[in-house]
């Protein structure tokens, strides 16, 4: 079982080309195993990493459960062959000419810090819903060479995501907004965000998955476009996971 799969293509931001891989869990206790302690219910039943593209597919979930079912059940050997795989993807990265790029949470927000400081050479980056973690990247407690994105859900409030902001983080949004690339019909995220009383400028978080402040700046909104089956969408927006109609109309400035 492979841990860790490389992107198909190759990301270039900014004149750097990047090699990406990712480890990707079965979200929340789909596998039995809690992987997501900070979702709400609404992030939970649209999760994009379940309920869009291939990750419908029966092959995919089950692969993501087993993998998921290797790391609580067999720890030791889970991140022996982690370990071996990150060296791999960086040397693999070294031989190309490119920048090793590593997202350990794909589908999951575990706390990885310990296996990223044993990487200083490779380039890592998450999501999280986590409060306490977010502040403590904000602080400058976690490794250099990790960043991180505030996941918003519809429990966060407006001022929380504001103070990160407003401190230089990046905050993800996710937007009822129209997204089918394949009939080349993608809607237009809003300028900015007003919360709490403040106006950020929000980046397009769908141009590509590289969450790096040097790609997208810093205390800006990575807005995200809806994505999943019309029901997991409809659950999202229901929910209050995804900002839609008067709601996104009222804080789009």
């Amino acid at each position: 079982m492979k841990l860790l799969r490389t992107n198909s293509k190759l990301e270039k931001q900014n004149g750097i080309e990047y090699l990406l891989a990712g480890l990707t869990f079965a979200p929340g206790d789909l596998s039995g195993n809690e992987v997501c302690q900070w979702r709400s219910q609404s992030c939970f039943t649209a999760c994009n990493m379940h309920f869009s593209g291939m990750r419908v597919t029966p092959q995919a979930r089950a692969s993501a459960v087993a993998t998921t079912k290797f790391y609580f059940d067999r720890r030791p050997e889970f991140l022996s062959q982690l370990n071996r795989e990150l060296v791999n993807h960086g040397k693999l990265a070294t031989r190309k000419g490119l920048t090793p790029l590593v997202r350990l949470n794909m589908a999951s927000d575990l706390d990885w810090s310990d296996i990223i400081r044993q990487y200083p050479a490779t380039t890592f980056y998450d999501y999280t819903k986590s409060r306490k973690r977010f502040a403590s990247y904000l602080d400058g407690k976690l490794p250099s060479n990790y960043f991180l994105t505030f996941s918003r859900h519809e429990n966060h409030p407006d001022g929380l995501c504001a103070e990160f902001l407003l401190r230089g983080g990046n905050v993800a949004i996710v937007c009822d907004v129209l997204y089918n690339p394949q009939h080349g019909k993608i809607g237009t995220l809003p300028g900015s965000f007003k919360l709490a009383g403040y106006s950020f400028p929000v980046v397009d978080g769908d141009r590509h998955d590289i969450r790096l402040p040097s790609v997208d700046g810093c205390g800006r909104v990575d807005g995200l476009r809806l994505k999943g089956t019309l029901k997991s969408k409809g659950r999202a927006t229901s929910g209050g996971f995804a900002i839609t109609g008067e709601r996104l109309e009222r804080l789009a400035t």
